[in-house]
Formats: structure tokens, C-alpha cells, sequence
């Protein structure tokens, strides 16, 4: 299977740098999207085993965005062609997701589970499932699984996982149910364009110098604000956290800070920004794990140390406009302050760093020239 999916990437690269050859003989005058970008950007990068056989638009973004919060409802990819399993729809088991769950026979069953991973990495894997006694087979390694008589999840355990096609066999026992399985690892970091991906917008150079300057982590190269924007976290109206002074837990900045109780909790910071930039996010937090969400673009995950400390970011791209960072805290942990420092992106000196040259617009040949610097020198992800 990885093989198969080796050659079909192989075989969409080959055929994106023969459209970029065709496009750039004289007299083909043909417009480039930001599209034309995503895909030059996912296969020059050698991320297209990602990618399913018939990729679409997401399929690109989730790479390109680093989502690796994933899951599949089991209706939706088991083989309809080897499994021998029902398709239910009533709630007399507990709540559900999606539009259906499978039940097994009063054998044990056999149940192929195939789906597409955009983007490696070690996953935690989770299943909903009801009943004693299932066998999950989860790249190579076998696993069982103990539920209730009503859905539950249960967390099946941490795998490396390679991007590409995938199969999980599960056994269940006599009567066993599975609703879905969910795969979650840390974001990596955006590769995006100022107000998200739009595949059918004409490519604009700053299009592909806000990418580059994201994908090659070369933002840190300019200058910082001098004036950061800082908010204190106890000066926020927050319903679920307390506002303490505990000493021996670190110094807090501003004498006091919020901390969670025996539950989790969420804290919202409010940011306006007057123009999208890159930023670099700074937190004195405690607690781990910390999941922290930026606008709707952006997931991050924080391990911080047991006591107050600051962790930084580098090099954040955030959009313009009122939105919030928000933190989910573990039992316990805390926060003190948040600081955002701009970066001072000087566009002609950025265009230089890049490379490019001054045209009206970008046109295939230079696609062809990126895409062979991404080869040669990849992206660090």
C-alpha cells in the first residue's frame, strides 16, 4: 500500500512540473491561482503522499495548514465489500456521531478500516466503541480494547504514522459496536496566505512571499517591535478560572494571575490587530498539556513546567481584525500573561531575501523556480 502510494505521488509530481514547462512556453498566457501555489508548494515539498487519489482543495489545505486533528466516522470508510457488519442508526447505546455506527454479528468481525493520513507523525488514537473485548491491529502493532454496554471512548494508544493511505483492522467481539476512530497529534505550524487559502484567486506575490516567509521560518530574520501588545490575564472577565497569588508556583507579572480549578478550563484572550503579520506569541503559563487555538486558523500545544514560566512561539502569521487566543488549561494549570511582538516585515527587503524579481505578477516560470528551490533545500516542519 505505501508503495502504491509512493508511485501516485511520484506520478502527481511528475505531471504538476509538465503543466509548469507547458504554461511557461511563449505565448501561454494563462492566469495563476493560489491553487497553481498549493499545489507546487505540497508536491515540490514532498508532502504529496499526503494526498488521496483524487485530491480537492482540502485535501491540499489540511497539509499545507498542519492539521493533524482527525477523525473518521466508521460508516464512512470500512469496506463495504468485506465486512460483515450492520449499519445502525437508534440511540439505544448512548449518543453518536455523524450519521450511523457499525454493529458486528454474534461472532466475532472483522472490520477494515481505511482512510487517508495528510501529514505524519505520532498519533494518539482513540475509538468509540461498546463492549468487552475488542482487537485493533494499528501499524503492526496489536491492541485491545474494553468498553461499556453503551458507547465509550477508549484510548487505544500512541503510533508513528507515515502520510498516506492507511488501514487499521479491528476484531470485534460478538455484539460489538464502533462508531468512530479519532487521531490527534500537535498542529503543526500554518503555511497560509493573509485571510486563509482562496484556490481560485489570482497568485500575487505577496501571496507567495507571506508562504515562503512561513514555510522557510524566515520571518525571525527582521526586526521586532519595539512597542509589544500585553494583557494580563487576571485583568480579563473569566467565569471558569480564579484569580490567585500563589508564590511558591512562580512570580507572576503582574502580582497576580488565573488558575484552573479541579477541572479543566478556558481562558480567551481578545486581540485586534490592525494589519495581518507575523507575531511572536510569549506566555507565562503552568500546566500541561495547554491547547491553545488562534482565531479559527491556528491550533498550537503548549507543554509548560508545573510552575509559572514563559514559552514563546516564533513567528506566528495572524490575520487582521478582532479575534481571541484561546487557552484550554488542564486541572491546575495556570496563566499569567500573554505578549504578542510583531514582526517589522520590510517588503523590499524580503523580496531580496526571496529572490524574487519586481514583475506585475507571477507567471509559471517562476512557480518552476520555487518549486526546484523547495526540493533542493525542503521545509523543516
Amino acid at each position: 500500500m505505501q508503495r502504491y502510494g509512493a508511485m501516485r505521488a511520484l506520478a502527481r509530481h511528475f505531471f504538476f512540473f509538465l503543466f509548469l514547462t507547458f504554461t511557461a512556453l511563449p505565448g501561454y498566457a494563462q492566469e495563476l491561482t493560489q491553487r497553481d501555489w498549493m499545489i507546487a508548494l505540497v508536491d515540490a515539498s514532498g508532502w504529496s503522499y499526503g494526498l488521496p487519489d483524487e485530491p480537492q482543495d482540502p485535501d491540499y489545505i489540511n497539509i499545507l495548514t498542519g492539521n493533524r486533528e482527525l477523525r473518521f466516522e466508521a460508516e464512512d470508510v470500512f469496506s463495504k465489500d468485506e465486512d460483515n457488519v450492520s449499519i445502525m442508526s437508534f440511540k439505544n447505546f448512548g449518543s453518536f456521531s455523524g450519521q450511523s455506527w457499525l454493529h458486528g454479528t454474534r461472532e466475532p468481525t472483522r472490520v477494515h478500516l481505511r482512510f487517508n493520513l495528510p501529514v505524519s507523525g505520532e498519533y494518539l488514537i482513540k475509538a468509540h466503541l461498546r463492549q468487552e473485548g475488542h482487537l485493533f491491529n494499528i501499524a503492526g502493532e496489536q491492541v485491545t480494547a474494553d468498553a461499556e454496554n453503551e458507547f465509550t471512548e477508549v484510548k487505544l494508544g500512541s503510533f508513528e504514522l507515515q502520510s498516506g493511505a492507511q488501514e487499521i483492522l479491528v476484531t470485534l467481539p460478538p455484539n460489538g459496536s464502533i462508531d468512530y476512530i479519532s487521531l490527534n497529534a500537535p498542529n503543526l505550524a500554518a503555511i497560509t496566505p493573509d485571510g486563509g487559502w482562496l484556490p481560485d484567486e489570482p497568485l500575487s506575490w505577496q501571496v507567495l512571499q507571506t508562504t515562503l516567509l512561513q514555510a522557510w521560518q524566515l520571518a525571525e530574520l527582521f526586526p521586532a517591535n519595539p512597542s509589544p501588545l500585553v494583557i494580563e490575564a487576571e485583568d480579563l472577565k473569566q467565569s471558569e478560572v480564579k484569580v490567585v497569588n500563589i508564590p511558591h508556583l512562580g512570580q507572576p507579572s503582574g502580582g497576580k494571575w488565573l488558575r484552573a480549578g479541579p477541572l479543566p478550563a478556558e481562558v480567551r484572550f481578545p486581540i485586534t490587530l490592525k494589519e495581518s503579520g507575523f507575531f511572536d506569541l510569549s506566555l507565562r503559563a503552568m500546566g500541561n498539556p495547554i491547547y491553545i487555538s488562534i482565531g479559527d486558523h491556528q491550533k498550537l500545544l503548549l507543554e509548560a513546567k508545573p510552575y509559572l514560566d514563559n514559552v514563546t512561539f516564533k513567528s506566528l502569521f495572524l490575520f487582521a481584525g478582532k479575534s481571541h487566543i484561546t487557552l484550554k488549561l488542564p486541572p491546575g494549570g495556570g496563566v499569567d500573561q500573554l505578549r504578542l511582538t510583531g514582526r517589522q516585515i520590510d517588503a523590499t527587503r524580503a523580496n531580496t531575501l526571496l529572490d524574487f524579481e519586481q514583475k506585475e505578477k507571477p507567471e509559471a516560470r517562476d512557480l518552476d523556480s520555487l518549486a526546484t528551490l523547495l526540493a533542493a533545500f525542503g521545509i523543516e516542519r
